[in-house]
């Protein structure tokens, strides 16, 4: 179990080891104690905090997920906006509950998370659900590339064989989803979710 601050980690410890079956086998204060520890007591599951001096609960279970794969990570956290959450799923997390969720809930995440399963709290699988509906369709995609390419909207039509007002309601929806205003955001966009690469 990691978080920097003391009064989490104690009251933390104190509330799963009344659990029965849950045994806190070790605590860490930062991102590299905990890869430390969790490399010399093999827990089952850790239960970290995202924000942490020195490596981020992000960072350490990434790194942890490459050591020990089969090793559950249930992320603990105030954080609730989806880029953490995102970033947290993409690092290897199997649960991500916020810190000011019922106490039961927390204790039923390790469960589901240690037994296998995944758990993600009613208000983080409603900010998933958002950042899923924000996702382009292939379509929008395709038209994002043609679009950095510099086509326009006709010869986009004529490439993909839709109409250019097709193109241009398509063009409308990505520049709304991606929040940008320029083909230059277009461009950032892409190029961050490895869409194009820099020659």
């Amino acid at each position: 179990m990691a978080d920097d601050h003391p009064l989490v980690r104690e009251g933390l410890q104190a509330r799963l080891e009344a659990q029965e079956g849950i045994e806190v086998v070790g605590i860490a204060a930062c991102g590299q104690e905990l890869i430390d520890k969790a490399q010399t007591l093999l827990p089952d599951v850790i239960v970290t905090d995202i924000s942490m001096p020195g490596l981020s609960g992000l960072e350490a279970s990434q790194i942890l997920r490459r050591i020990k794969p089969e090793l559950k990570i249930l992320m603990l956290t105030m954080h609730d906006n989806k880029e953490y959450i995102r970033r947290a799923v993409a690092c290897g997390a199997d649960g991500y509950v916020l810190k000011d969720a019922p106490a039961e809930q927390m204790i039923t995440a390790l469960r589901q998370v240690s037994a296998g399963g995944s758990y993600f709290g009613s208000s983080v699988a409603e900010a998933l659900l958002v950042e899923e509906d924000e996702r382009l369709t292939q379509r929008e995609t395709d038209i994002l590339l043609l679009l950095i390419d510099g086509l326009s909207n006709r010869e986009i039509g004529e490439r993909l064989s839709i109409s250019a007002r097709t193109v241009e309601t398509h063009r409308a929806n990505i520049y709304r989803k991606i929040g940008a205003n320029s083909l230059a955001g277009l461009f950032k966009y892409a190029l961050r979710h490895g869409l194009v690469e820099l020659e």
